[in-house]
C-alpha cells in the first residue's frame, strides 16, 4: 500500500487525476485535500475512489467507484454522505454482500415450495426461471432488483415469447419474494419489486368447436388409435383438464354413479372435483376397461417381437414390461404402455402432441388447442341456456371469473326481455 506522503496529497480535479502516472506494480494512494477521507488508489489497471477513516481503533476503507466513471464531484458527494457514520455504512454494505442473489433464492424456493406443486405447474415455474428470470436477474442481489429491472424483463420476455410468458415470469418472481418474506428463516423485509409494474396483458381465450367444425373433428377423431380416440373424447365431453384425464386411475371413476373424481392432490384448485360422465362416454369407458388387460398384453407381446429382432433403438425405447409394470399400468385409464412413439417415464400418457397434430391436419382445423375442447362443452351448455353457476360446477371452476367467458353465449333471458321491450315500444308507437 502506498504511503500518504506530502507529495501524495492534492486537490482532486479531473485534469490532475488524468496526469497522475500509472504505477508499474503495487498500489499508490492519493488523498484529496478538499474532502476529508476521500482517497484515490492507483494500480497498473485501475484508478478507484475510496473513503478512508479510522473507527474502533482500526482503519476502515469503503470503495466508492472507479474513476473516470465516477467523477471527482460525485466521489466527494459520496464521501460526505458516508462521513457522519462510516461504521453504519460499512455494516449496511456487508449486509448487502452477504445477501442472497436471486439464483440462491430460487434454489431455496425450488426445494421448499415448487416441490409441493403439481407436476405441470412445477414445469411451468422451472421453465420461466430457466428461460427468462435467470438470464435477466439471476446474478443480482435481492435488494438490487428494482421495479425498473422487472419491468424491463417483463417487456423483453413479452416481445420475444409472448405476453403470457412475460406475465407468468412476473408471477413466479412475485411468488419467490413473497415466500421469502413469509419464511421464518429468511424474513425478507425489503420491497417486492413486482409491485406496481405494468404486467403484460393476456386476452381471455374464447375459442371452442363451432357447429360447423364438429363433424370434421369427430370424423378425424374416429380415425385415431383407440387410446387417443377415447382420450380426446373424454376431454371433449367430460370437460376435465387434459392433465386430469391423462393421469386418471380407474378408482377415480364410479361406473355405477357415472361420476369422475379428481382428488385434491391432482386438482388445480386443490379441492376434490366430481363431474358427471355423459352416458355415451360412460359406455365407451366400460368397454375400454374390459378390453384393457388384453390390450396391455398384446402391446407387451408386440414389444417382445421387436426385441427379438435385436434392434438396439427399440430395446432402449420400448423395453419389455415386467409383470409388476403391467399390473401398475392396469390401474390407469390411459396407460403409457399403449402409446406408440416417445416413451413416458410415468405409467400414464403425458404427451398428446403428435395425436393432436394428426387430428388438426385430418380435420383441417386451425387455431384450435387441446384446452379448447374443455371450453367447448361449457360453450355448448351456455348456448343451450344453462346458467353460469351450473357451467362452473360442471367444469370445476372455483372462481366465478373463470366462467364469465361463457356469459356472452348465455343471453337467452336477456334476449327475450329485450324482444318483449321492443315489442311493447313498437306497440306503443302504433297507438300514437
Amino acid at each position: 500500500m502506498g504511503k500518504a506522503n506530502p507529495e501524495n496529497r492534492l486537490v482532486f480535479t479531473e485534469a490532475r487525476l488524468k496526469r497522475l502516472p500509472t504505477p508499474k506494480s503495487g498500489r499508490v494512494r492519493y488523498r484529496d485535500n478538499e474532502t476529508p477521507g476521500l482517497c484515490l488508489y492507483l494500480t497498473p489497471t485501475m484508478r478507484k475512489f475510496y473513503f478512508r477513516t479510522r473507527a474502533a481503533g482500526s482503519s476502515l476503507e469503503l470503495p466508492l467507484g472507479e474513476w473516470p466513471t465516477l467523477t471527482v464531484e460525485a466521489a466527494r458527494q459520496k464521501a460526505k454522505e458516508i462521513a457522519p457514520d462510516p461504521v453504519a455504512v460499512a455494516a449496511k454494505r456487508k449486509a448487502v454482500r452477504d445477501e442472497s442473489t436471486l439464483a440462491e433464492l430460487w434454489v431455496w424456493f425450488d426445494r421448499h415450495h415448487i416441490a409441493h406443486l403439481r407436476d405441470s405447474t412445477t414445469r411451468r415455474y422451472q421453465d420461466s426461471w430457466r428461460l427468462h428470470l435467470e438470464p435477466a436477474l439471476g446474478a443480482k442481489r435481492l435488494s438490487a432488483i428494482h421495479r425498473r429491472d422487472v419491468q424491463a424483463m417483463a417487456d423483453s420476455v413479452a416481445s420475444k415469447s409472448g405476453n403470457g410468458a412475460g406475465r407468468h415470469a412476473c408471477a413466479v418472481l412475485s411468488a419467490m419474494y413473497h415466500a421469502a418474506a413469509k419464511d421464518d428463516a429468511l424474513r425478507w423485509k425489503g420491497d417486492i419489486p413486482t409491485s406496481g409494474i405494468r404486467r403484460p396483458k393476456v386476452a381471455s381465450r374464447s375459442r371452442f368447436l363451432q357447429p360447423g367444425e364438429l363433424p370434421a373433428f369427430l370424423s378425424a377423431l374416429a380415425e385415431e388409435p383407440p387410446l387417443w380416440r377415447l382420450f380426446w373424447t373424454c376431454c371433449l365431453f367430460v370437460g376435465l383438464r387434459r392433465g386430469n384425464v391423462a393421469s386418471a386411475r380407474w378408482n377415480d371413476i364410479s361406473m355405477d354413479l357415472g361420476q369422475w373424481l379428481v382428488p385434491e392432490e391432482r386438482s388445480k384448485t386443490g379441492a376434490l372435483l366430481s363431474v358427471p360422465i355423459p352416458g355415451p362416454v360412460l359406455v365407451q369407458l366400460k368397454s375400454w376397461r374390459a378390453e384393457l388387460p388384453t390390450r396391455l398384453q398384446e402391446a407387451n407381446e408386440a414389444r417382445a417381437r421387436l426385441l427379438e429382432r435385436g434392434d438396439a433403438n427399440v430395446r432402449e425405447r420400448l423395453p419389455l414390461l415386467t409383470d409388476a409394470e403391467l399390473a401398475e399400468a392396469s390401474h390407469y385409464v390411459f396407460p403409457s404402455a399403449l402409446a406408440l412413439g416417445k416413451p413416458s417415464s410415468l405409467p400414464h400418457i403425458t404427451d398428446p402432441k403428435s395425436s393432436w397434430r394428426r387430428l388438426l391436419i385430418r380435420a383441417k382445423l386451425a387455431n384450435l388447442r387441446p384446452h379448447d375442447l374443455r371450453r367447448s362443452i361449457g360453450s355448448w351448455m351456455a348456448l343451450g341456456g344453462v346458467g353460469l353457476p351450473i357451467i362452473g360446477a360442471a367444469l370445476g371452476h372455483k372462481d366465478h371469473r373463470s366462467t364469465a367467458v361463457y356469459a356472452r353465449l348465455n343471453d337467452g333471458a336477456v334476449r327475450a326481455a329485450m324482444e318483449r321491450a321492443t315489442e311493447a315500444m313498437l306497440a306503443a308507437g302504433k297507438e300514437d
